[in-house]
C-alpha cells in the first residue's frame, strides 16, 4: 500500500512537472512571438515614417528648384517639355541621394493628368506598374504647364531585421502657375485677424496671426460692439513665410490652445516662396484678349479715350446706315449689326442676335424675351429686364455698366468697362458665363428687403477684375453647372473688398456639428454656399456674426484681413448677446470657409500672370 502511495505521488510530481514545463514553454514562446510581432510592428511604423519622410523632402526639392533660375523654373518649361524637366530632376537629383537607403527600395514619378496614367521614369519601380490611379483628364495640356503627378515611394524593411515588409506612399502634388493665394482657405499677406470663432476647413496663410475671442459687430444705430465666443477652427495647417517673431506668436497662440478646444490645433508651416500677382499686368493683357477679336485693338493705351476713339475710327467710320430710330428709341424689327451715332434706347427686339454698336448711351428697357448680341458703346450701358428671360454677348463701354435683372439674364461673353460695373439680381437666378472688367468698382447685389428670406441668386462661371473697391451684398453665389463642370466665381479686386449681408439673419435647420471629420454643414442644408475665391490687393473687413458667410473656395488679402464670427443662431443684431448667452460650442460658425482646389485646374488662362510654378500638396496615401 505504501508503495503504491510512493508511485502515485511519483507520478503526481511529474504530471504536474510536465505542466510547468508546458506552461511554461508556452510563456517563453508567446514573450518570444510578442517580441517578434513589437519588432515587425516597429518595423512596419518605421519604414513607413521613412516613407512619409521621403515624399515630403521630395516636394520641399521641387518646391526650391521651381524657382526663376533653376532647373524648373518657369521660363525653362514648355507644354511639351515639363515632363521630360520634371523627370530628369527626378532621375538625378533624387535617386541618386536614396540609393544607400537600406529602407527605401525604389521612387518614381506618375503623370495623371490626362485621361492615362503615365510614368515619367519607366515601368522600372516594381509594384508602381500595377498600381491603380485618379485621372483627371485635363483638356489643356497642350498648351498649359500645369500637371498633376504622383510620388511613389516603395519602402523596405532593413536586411539586418527579420521578414519582409514593404510599403506603397503615394503623394499627389499640382504644379501649376497660379498665384499662391489659391493654395490658401483663408490669408493674408500682412496681419490676419480671427475674432471670436470663424471656422477654416484647409490651409491658412498669415505673415502675422492675431486671434481673440471678441467678434466684432455693429447695432442698427451703427455704432461698434463686440461679443464673446469661442475660439476660432482650423482644420488644415498655418503658414507663414518665416519671421522670427511672427513665427514666435503662431507658436504661443499655438501652444497655449487659443483654438477651439473640440479639434486638434493647427501645425505651423512654411511657405517661403510664396508667389504675388501682377494686378495691373493681367488686367491690361486680359482686356486685350477681349478686344482684339472684336476689331477693338488698344495696343498698349489701355483707357477709356483710346477706346472711344477706336470704337469711332474701327466700328463706325465705314457705311453707316443710321437704324430707324423714333424719339430715341430703336424699331424692335432691326436685325444684323445695328450703328448708330447717337445715344439709343431699346425696347424689344424681334430677331436673335443683333449686336448694337453705339456713339453714346445704350439703355434697355425690356419687358419680354430678348436674345442679344454684342453691345459696344462709347458712353454708359444700363439694363433692365423687367420680365422674360434675356441673354446678351460682349457688352463693352467706355462708360459704367449697370445691370438690374428682375427676370433671368444670361451673360454668355465677357463685361469690359472703363467706369463701375453694377449687377442686381432681383427675385431671379441670373448666369455669369464670361468674365468681367471694371475700371473702377463693382457692385454685385441683391434686394435687401426680400420679404421672405433671400431669393436672389447669381450663377457664376467666371473670373472678375477690379480697379477699384469690390462690394458684394443680399444675395447667393453659386456655381453655374456647365458641359466641362461645375463653375465658380474667381474675384480679383485692386480695392478694398467689402462682403456684407449674406443670407442675413438666417442658419442651419441643424445648428449642432455633426461631421466630426470637418464640422461643416449638412449637405442637404437650405443655405447654399458661395462657390468663390475672393481676393483683395488691399484690405478686407468679414463679418459672421448677423450674417451667415459659407464659401466653397477661400477668401485672401494682401493687405489686412479682419473676420468677426460668432457660432449659433443669431436674429436680431440689438438683442445678439442676450442670444447667445447659452453654450455657442458644438454649434455650426456662422463664418465658414471651406477650401476647393477644384479651381487650380479650372480657368487657368484668365488667372494672374506668376513668376514661377506653384506646387500644391494633395492627398497621400499609405498601402
Amino acid at each position: 500500500m505504501r508503495s503504491n502511495e510512493r508511485g502515485n505521488a511519483l507520478l503526481t510530481v511529474l504530471i504536474t512537472s510536465l505542466v510547468m514545463v508546458t506552461i511554461g514553454m508556452a510563456i517563453i514562446s508567446s514573450t518570444i512571438g510578442g517580441a517578434k510581432r513589437t519588432e515587425v510592428r516597429e518595423t512596419d511604423i518605421d519604414i513607413t515614417y521613412e516613407g512619409l519622410k521621403a515624399v515630403e523632402e521630395i516636394s520641399s526639392k521641387l518646391v526650391f528648384q521651381l524657382q526663376p533660375s533653376k532647373k524648373l523654373g518657369i521660363d525653362q518649361l514648355t507644354s511639351l517639355n515639363i515632363n521630360s524637366k520634371v523627370a530628369g530632376f527626378i532621375q538625378s537629383d533624387i535617386i541618386p541621394s536614396y540609393q544607400s537607403s537600406d529602407t527605401i527600395k525604389c521612387i518614381t514619378i506618375v503623370d495623371v493628368s490626362g485621361k492615362n496614367a503615365s510614368n515619367l521614369l519607366g515601368d522600372q519601380c516594381g509594384k508602381a506598374s500595377s498600381l491603380q490611379f485618379h485621372t483627371f483628364d485635363l483638356d489643356y495640356l497642350s498648351s498649359n504647364l500645369t500637371r498633376v503627378y504622383e510620388i511613389i515611394v516603395h519602402t523596405k524593411n532593413p536586411e539586418s531585421e527579420d521578414g519582409k515588409i514593404e510599403k506603397i506612399v503615394r503623394k499627389r502634388i499640382i504644379l501649376s502657375p497660379i498665384p499662391s493665394f489659391l493654395k490658401y482657405t483663408l490669408g493674408s499677406r500682412e496681419q490676419l485677424n480671427l475674432n471670436g470663432s470663424p471656422h477654416l476647413v484647409g490651409n491658412v496663410y498669415a505673415h502675422s496671426l492675431g486671434v481673440s475671442e471678441e467678434a466684432n459687430y455693429q447695432l442698427s444705430d451703427q455704432s461698434d460692439n463686440t461679443v464673446s465666443a469661442p475660439f476660432p477652427s482650423i482644420i488644415g495647417d498655418l503658414y507663414t513665410s518665416y519671421d522670427k517673431s511672427n513665427y514666435a506668436v503662431m507658436k504661443s497662440l499655438v501652444d497655449t490652445k487659443q483654438f477651439y478646444p473640440h479639434i486638434p490645433a493647427p501645425g505651423i508651416k512654411q511657405d517661403s516662396q510664396f508667389t504675388d500677382i501682377s494686378f495691373d499686368q493681367t488686367y491690361d493683357e486680359e482686356v486685350r484678349k477681349v478686344l482684339d477679336p472684336l476689331n477693338l485693338s488698344l495696343g498698349n493705351s489701355i483707357t477709356q479715350a483710346n477706346l472711344r476713339n477706336t470704337i469711332g475710327q474701327n466700328l463706325l467710320s465705314n457705311n453707316l446706315l443710321l437704324p430707324p430710330i423714333v424719339n430715341g428709341i430703336l424699331n424692335e424689327n432691326v436685325q444684323g449689326v445695328v450703328k448708330a451715332t447717337k445715344s439709343i434706347t431699346v425696347k424689344g427686339l424681334r430677331h436673335t442676335g443683333v449686336d448694337l454698336i453705339v456713339q453714346g448711351d445704350v439703355n434697355i428697357l425690356a419687358n419680354s424675351v430678348m436674345n442679344i448680341g454684342n453691345i459696344i458703346s462709347t458712353g454708359n450701358v444700363t439694363i433692365s429686364n423687367l420680365s422674360g428671360d434675356m441673354s446678351i454677348g460682349n457688352i463693352i463701354a467706355a462708360g459704367k455698366v449697370s445691370i438690374e435683372a428682375n427676370a433671368p439674364i444670361k451673360l454668355k461673353e465677357n463685361i469690359v468697362s472703363f467706369d463701375n460695373v453694377s449687377i442686381q439680381s432681383q427675385n431671379s437666378t441670373s448666369i455669369i458665363e464670361g468674365n468681367i472688367f471694371s475700371g473702377r468698382n463693382l457692385t454685385i447685389q441683391g434686394d435687401a428687403n426680400d420679404p421672405d428670406g433671400e431669393n436672389d441668386e447669381m450663377a457664376f462661371d467666371s473670373i472678375i477684375y477690379a480697379k477699384g473697391k469690390t462690394s458684394i451684398s443680399n444675395l447667393n453665389i453659386t456655381g453655374h453647372n456647365n458641359p466641362s463642370g461645375s463653375g465658380q466665381l474667381i474675384l480679383i479686386s485692386k480695392g478694398e473688398l467689402l462682403v456684407t449681408r449674406m443670407n442675413e439673419f438666417q442658419y442651419y435647420n441643424d445648428e449642432k456639428e455633426k461631421n466630426k471629420t470637418d464640422l461643416l454643414p449638412d449637405s442637404k442644408e437650405n443655405i447654399k454656399p458661395l462657390q468663390a475665391f475672393l481676393y483683395t490687393d488691399s484690405d478686407a473687413t468679414l463679418y459672421g456674426v448677423g450674417s451667415l458667410f459659407y464659401v466653397n473656395g477661400g477668401v485672401f488679402s494682401k493687405g489686412n484681413l479682419t473676420v468677426n464670427a460668432v457660432r449659433g443662431d443669431v436674429d436680431n443684431m440689438d438683442s445678439i448677446k442676450t442670444d447667445l448667452l447659452s453654450n455657442q460650442e458644438k454649434k455650426l460658425s456662422r463664418f465658414i470657409v471651406h477650401y476647393n482646389k477644384d479651381v487650380l485646374l479650372s480657368k487657368l488662362d484668365a488667372l494672374p500672370r506668376v513668376e514661377s510654378l506653384s506646387l500644391i500638396s494633395d492627398e497621400i496615401l499609405v498601402e
